[in-house]
């Protein structure tokens, strides 16, 4: 079993349990948004889809700032994604704060 199926088999097992999301949430493997009303199935297929596909980064970045994203927050010990933000958007990557975990 690959490790997409792995996944898919994962989150379907508690799919009843999930609901869609509270807010818009944008899927760097479509670099689209998803609205609240998506279904825990369609994101599931997406998040499986994600685990062995590339992803668009850079679209989903720029989606969110055509949107009015006016903040972005990296969590982690790097700042890797603040790196890539200065490439995407040298004005955002100003407003870009790395939280170091």
């Amino acid at each position: 079993m690959s490790a997409r199926q792995k996944l898919l088999s994962a989150l379907r097992e508690v799919e009843q349990d999930m609901r869609p999301p509270s807010c818009d949430v944008y899927m760097n493997l479509t670099g689209k948004k998803i609205s609240s009303q998506t279904s825990p199935a369609e994101i599931i297929e997406l998040l499986g889809d994600q685990l062995v596909k590339c992803v668009l980064w850079e679209p989903s970045v720029k989606m969110m700032i055509e949107d009015g994203i006016t903040e972005f927050y990296e969590c982690g010990p790097m700042k890797q994604l603040k790196a890539m933000m200065k490439r995407i958007d040298p004005k955002m990557w100003g407003a870009t704060t790395n939280i170091d975990v």
